[in-house]
């Protein structure tokens, strides 16, 4: 058995925290006008939606890989080093736009 329960339970945390923090942010965004802060929480957001896809997809390739399905590995670890790429550039953004380095031209996580 590769996964302990406390492994279960941190994937179950980091997934439900970034689809807590998913939400929270699509609803400051949705109602907050374009700005810095608009820009800044947008990037949080995507953060929070890499956070629970990567939690949910390390946790299928565990799983894929316990039962010796070869193509489930290779397709949940595809998602996994998908996933995990999209979240170090989101947070290299999300560093960016807090220390508002942003650049000349307006980049938004929803564009």
């Amino acid at each position: 058995m590769i996964e302990t329960p406390a492994m279960l339970l941190a994937f179950e945390i980091i997934g439900f925290s970034g689809l807590a923090v998913l939400v929270l942010g699509w609803l400051v965004t949705s109602f907050s006008e374009p700005g810095p802060r608009r820009e800044r929480v947008e990037w949080i957001a995507a953060c929070g939606m890499y956070a629970a896809l990567l939690s949910l997809f390390v946790h299928l390739s565990l799983r894929a890989y316990e039962s010796g399905s070869t193509v489930a590995l290779v397709a949940f670890g595809f998602l996994v080093s998908f996933f995990s790429l999209g979240f170090f550039i989101c947070a290299h953004q999300t560093l960016a736009a807090l220390r508002g380095k942003a650049g000349k031209r307006a980049e938004s996580a929803t564009n």
